[in-house]
């Protein structure tokens, strides 16, 4: 693996953790637009993730949908309704290789917009 490919990893490990808090914060009733009609539970005093980096998080999915419906809906299943790839093959009416491929590739678009 080159120091490249090493850096690569880590951007795109930081951009699952943002992911992640993302969902924690559309969990906790961030101003997300979008995800009102979730009926979402959230442990009483919401979460830690400032609104501005949730907020840019956001976007860039609210953009994803818009280009590629299917990835959206993955990365919300995934990381806002925390279903595993069993769940999000369901709701796509994919197998688990395949949610694991949609996700992964979701994850990079995300990653290359918010540092691009």
């Amino acid at each position: 693996m080159t120091s490249n490919q090493r850096g690569d990893n880590k951007m795109l490990e930081d951009t699952k953790t943002r992911l992640a808090e993302w969902g924690a914060w559309v969990r906790s009733g961030g101003a997300s637009t979008g995800y009102a009609k979730l009926d979402l539970t959230a442990k009483p005093g919401g979460c830690d993730v400032p609104d501005d980096e949730a907020l840019a998080v956001d976007r860039a999915v609210a953009c994803l949908k818009q280009k590629e419906p299917e990835m959206g809906r993955a990365l919300v299943g995934y990381y806002v309704r925390r279903w595993d790839y069993s769940m999000v093959g369901v709701d796509l009416g994919q197998g688990r290789e395949k949610v694991r491929v949609i996700l992964r590739s979701a994850e990079a678009w995300i990653d290359g917009r918010l540092f691009q």
